[in-house]
């Protein structure tokens, strides 16, 4: 066949020997990209996770920020953390900040008020619903 030229009648590609059947595609690489169970974090980059987010506890937690901190795309962070650690990033913040909540409860001198504001809650009802 010349090059350039097409074939004619009802001739396959895969006859001309110049012309070589594309690979298929390995079904698990595009299984692995496909599923995220096997992401995990390293232990180092868990215990920076945590820090970061403890860093954060009084306030809104900001994942897209953790995410940059350890070199990685929040998407990516987010699926490795909940594989790592069994919930996602803000299902393990609120846990903190409510354990943290707990210990200062203890604290007579505290209002309810001050332990939500003290924690990160908008107000005494957003703390409440949360301790439930």
């Amino acid at each position: 066949m010349v090059h350039g030229a097409l074939p004619t009648g009802d001739r396959d590609l895969t006859d001309n020997a110049d012309c070589q059947p594309a690979a298929p595609a390995s079904s698990h690489a595009v299984q692995s990209r496909r599923s995220h169970k096997g992401m995990k974090l390293a232990p180092w980059q868990l215990k920076r996770a945590q820090e970061l987010m403890f860093e954060q506890v009084a306030s809104v937690l900001e994942v897209a920020q953790i995410a940059q901190g350890l070199g990685m795309s929040t998407a990516y962070f987010t699926k490795a953390f909940k594989n790592t650690v069994g919930i996602p990033p803000y299902g393990w913040h609120l846990r903190q900040r409510i354990t943290r909540s707990a210990s200062l409860l203890h604290d007579q001198k505290l209002t309810l008020a001050q332990i939500a504001t003290e924690c990160g809650f908008s107000d005494q009802s957003h703390y409440t619903k949360a301790f439930r």
